[in-house]
């Protein structure tokens, strides 16, 4: 029955199984318990139970491999499936950049609306994070990851501004990394016209997105404006090897070991590239980096290599604070709306952000 389910609603359209979820998700703990049977338990941690009943109803077939632009479609849709609501107290707006190829990327401007009057008075002095989102560096987009920046950005108090890196395979490594970078220097050079302390920029991301950020942190550490903290959220900072987690949790989760493989091989198209700081940022000098806060799913292929880059931060004499949400799977950034463990993870780094900027 459990699998006639699942088969089920595997075949409803994305926007009605977005309403279909929110509305599981509701249930009472016991018939979840019914629909999941047995909890998920790996390496003494325990899966969230609603997030256990969504995978059990909505996860594609083992090691199953969607197209790029059903991988994008997905991403951009289901993103949005358990986060938090759109808001109308952020204030919005986008403005167009000149990438260090003379092509154009897109930053994606959040404020809170008290303080909406880009550029005036009320603007002036807001801490800003510089946000990369996820996605592999195939999918995500402005679009996966809007509330999350909407409420980073009213709930810390602070600016926050997206970067529309291009994408692989049509923009392969080093193009996102050039376009991070690019990003960062333009707020850096121009936060008195964006409304931003010029002292108090940070930079995060998650997955892939955390990636791009430990790259910009590295990069930019001997900058004249340097970000005064990175924000990672489930990083993926070494492409060259496969840790025990990517066994533990090869199958079955939002994120697999063959869609990390399929990810690495879109991104890089040379394995030359595996161990390039660019790349691979646990390969980079961390010294003299800005502070840390890395923030570990334990259900994840990643969370390995995550622990190991804030062990390697720490090494370096590099501020950083490690917390591993043993019950939460990767990524969680985006379900915060609904999901009670990944709203409290939420909120640690909104505390943190907070912290960081004062």
């Amino acid at each position: 029955m459990k699998q006639t389910l699942k088969n089920n609603t595997q075949k409803l359209t994305l926007p009605i199984q977005r309403l279909l979820v929110k509305k599981l998700v509701k249930l009472p703990p016991a018939m979840m318990t019914k629909i999941v049977g047995k909890p998920l338990i790996i390496d003494d941690q325990t899966l969230n139970l609603p997030l256990q009943m969504l995978l059990k109803l909505f996860s594609p077939p083992p090691n199953h491999l969607a197209s790029v632009d059903e991988t994008r479609a997905e991403f951009d849709e289901q993103g949005a499936w358990l986060s938090q609501p759109s808001s109308r107290d952020a204030a919005i707006k986008d403005i167009r950049i000149d990438a260090d190829d003379r092509e154009q990327i897109t930053l994606r401007i959040y404020k809170p609306l008290k303080k909406r009057l880009f550029g005036k008075k009320v603007d002036k002095n807001l801490p800003c994070l510089v946000f990369y989102h996820g996605g592999g560096y195939v999918a995500g987009s402005l679009k996966s990851h809007d509330t999350v920046c909407q409420h980073l950005a009213l709930q810390a108090d602070c600016a926050v501004i997206a970067v529309d890196y291009r994408l692989a395979p049509e923009h392969p490594f080093p193009t996102p990394v050039n376009d991070g970078l690019v990003a960062f220097r333009y707020v850096a050079h121009h936060a008195k016209e964006l409304g931003i302390d010029q002292k108090r920029i940070g930079v995060g991301g998650d997955s892939a997105g955390g990636n791009l950020a430990a790259v910009v942190a590295q990069q930019t550490k001997n900058d004249a404006i340097k970000p005064i903290v990175q924000m990672l959220w489930v990083p993926w900072v070494d492409m060259s090897r496969e840790r025990a987690s990517y066994e533990l949790f090869a199958t079955g989760l939002f994120l697999e070991r063959a869609k990390m493989r399929w990810y690495t091989e879109q991104y890089l198209q040379d394995s030359q590239h595996k161990t390039n700081p660019l790349a691979s940022p646990i390969f980079g000098d961390t010294t003299g980096v800005c502070p840390a806060y890395v923030w570990v799913a334990g259900f994840d292929p990643l969370r390995d290599e995550g622990v190991d880059y804030a062990n390697k931060l720490n090494a370096d004499g590099v501020p950083t604070t490690l917390k591993v949400y043993q019950t939460l799977p990767h990524p969680f950034i985006n379900i915060a709306g609904q999901i009670d463990d990944a709203k409290a993870a939420f909120d640690d780094a909104v505390q943190a952000l907070r912290q960081a900027f004062t």
